[in-house]
């Protein structure tokens, strides 16, 4: 079934990417800053993103999360500490209104997140695959400078989810 998804969705891509060659591809690149929110358990992060634009409604990105610090939890009585170790994931990028300095977005993909949680001199570290799906906004205020701000929903493979939000600065390259 993942495979039949995944061909479909790159022949939709293909097809779009070729049906609007007047449109020039472009990349971007930005970082910023996102709050994982997991059940009451908050943790942020550093995100780098890089994408590519097949054409203005069309494309791809990339991203790696860092976290930054830890947040305290209580179980039965104890403090323990959860922390984001890293994320990555790729997703499917549509533009649905989009012009020369903003446009709205719907992105989804697939992701690995790993995490760390310590509890009673334990420690515990543990990675998770999770389907993520999302939507936002980039405003493009000098020419190829922008700022975006974005919302992400992670469903993680082993029950748990996350509402993830973030902001970073985004540059242009081409088109």
């Amino acid at each position: 079934m993942y495979r039949s998804l995944v061909a479909a969705s790159l022949s939709v891509l293909a097809l779009s990417a070729t049906a609007s060659s007047q449109d020039e591809p472009q990349f971007t690149l930005g970082a910023g800053y996102e709050r994982y929110d997991f059940d009451g358990v908050d943790l942020d992060s550093f995100v780098l993103r890089g994408g590519y634009d097949f054409n203005q409604y069309w494309g791809v990105e990339g991203q790696l999360n860092l976290g930054l610090g830890d947040d305290s939890v209580a179980v039965g009585g104890s403090t323990g500490t959860v922390e984001l170790n890293y994320g990555a994931g790729l997703f499917g990028v549509v533009r649905p209104w989009s012009n020369e300095s903003a446009n709205v977005f719907l992105r989804a993909g697939y992701t690995v997140t790993d995490a760390e949680a310590s509890l009673a001199g334990i420690s515990v570290s543990d990675d998770d695959n999770a389907w993520a799906f999302g939507a936002g906004g980039e405003w493009f205020f000098s020419g190829n400078n922008g700022v975006r701000v974005d919302y992400t929903r992670y469903e993680f493979d082993e029950g748990s989810d996350a509402d993830v939000f973030g902001i970073a600065y985004v540059r242009r390259f081409g088109g």
